[in-house]
């Protein structure tokens, strides 16, 4: 079976670096790029984030520089989870690695227009500004996209607003663009990922691993659990990792096909996916929605990934 090819978006603090070091670590996934936003930090701290985690661990993909701001609003951070650095935690030495000088949103539109249709997957696991933008810059690439798998929105309650999940939240015109593009959406939101945490007893198991991510990992979560332990009173959840999950084990989600809209301009709910679970609206469904996860069959996939890297 060939191998899926990818090109992974990512605004890279905690839980982006996990998702990075599954995808380059697995044989069944061919990561053609890593595309960079604005979102936990700045541009120019997500793309520094990327770069030295792809020099420590020898990841070679290409690396793109992308959105520094959302399409329309401004940008809010997230330094009180991932740190001023975005990436606090672990300590990068040198780096041997620089950014590509073609624009992130470009370079998807050039790679899917040049491969055959149905062959391209874009996963985003930070705010959806590039992949807006992308969309906006050549509409055709939705309906020649294999899928867009996301991290993102809740059919249920947020978490940066009782409403909002942080990467819609964060732009919310760039998902209403990606939701209406035509494009086949799979949405891995915090109905799921909040149910894949992280405990101090499974840290310790992964961190007693060898090689060379095991110490980047713990140094990270060490820092992701004492913030989310300090601002959510819980264990840290591997919300982007699983996307890549996803990928590798699709039979760990249970999924429903529903209509999701994103409100632009409620005064308390900016940011929120409408998942019209019932059908009540009536509109067609234009996306696979995770509403169930087996949780025990995520941790032999970052097990292996961690161990990839000798």
């Amino acid at each position: 079976m060939s191998r899926r090819k990818i090109i992974l978006d990512v605004d890279t603090g905690h839980d982006d670096a996990i998702a990075i070091m599954m995808a380059a670590a697995s044989p069944d996934i061919e990561l053609v790029a890593l595309t960079v936003t604005a979102g936990n930090q700045t541009l120019p701290k997500t793309l520094r984030n990327t770069l030295n985690l792809c020099s420590a661990l020898g990841i070679r993909t290409p690396v793109y520089p992308g959105m520094t701001r959302p399409i329309l609003c401004d940008l809010e951070p997230a330094p009180l989870i991932h740190g001023e650095s975005g990436f606090d935690g672990p300590v990068f030495e040198s780096c041997d690695r620089t950014p590509e000088s073609v624009h992130a949103s470009s370079l998807i539109v050039s790679t899917v227009m040049a491969s055959p249709p149905d062959e391209i997957t874009v996963v985003a696991v930070g705010p959806l500004s590039n992949i807006a933008m992308a969309i906006r810059l050549e509409p055709a690439i939705a309906p020649r996209l294999r899928e867009i798998v996301l991290m993102g929105g809740s059919a249920g309650a947020g978490n940066v607003t009782p409403s909002a999940e942080f990467n819609i939240h964060a732009d919310p015109e760039a998902a209403s663009i990606v939701f209406g593009s035509g494009a086949r959406i799979t949405m891995i939101g915090l109905d799921v990922t909040t149910r894949v945490q992280l405990d101090v007893s499974r840290l310790a198991q992964l961190g007693s691993l060898p090689g060379r991510a095991a110490p980047i990992f713990v140094a990270s979560m060490r820092q992701y659990t004492a913030a989310c332990m300090k601002y959510a009173g819980e264990c840290p959840a591997m919300h982007d990792p699983c996307c890549i999950a996803y990928l590798l084990d699709p039979g760990m989600f249970g999924f429903r096909r529903c209509a999701v809209e994103i409100e632009l301009a409620g005064t308390c709910t900016r940011g929120r996916t409408v998942v019209d679970l019932s059908g009540i609206t009536g509109k067609a469904a234009n996306t696979s929605v995770a509403l169930s996860v087996c949780a025990d069959r995520f941790w032999p996939l970052l097990e292996n990934a961690l161990l990839h890297y000798h």
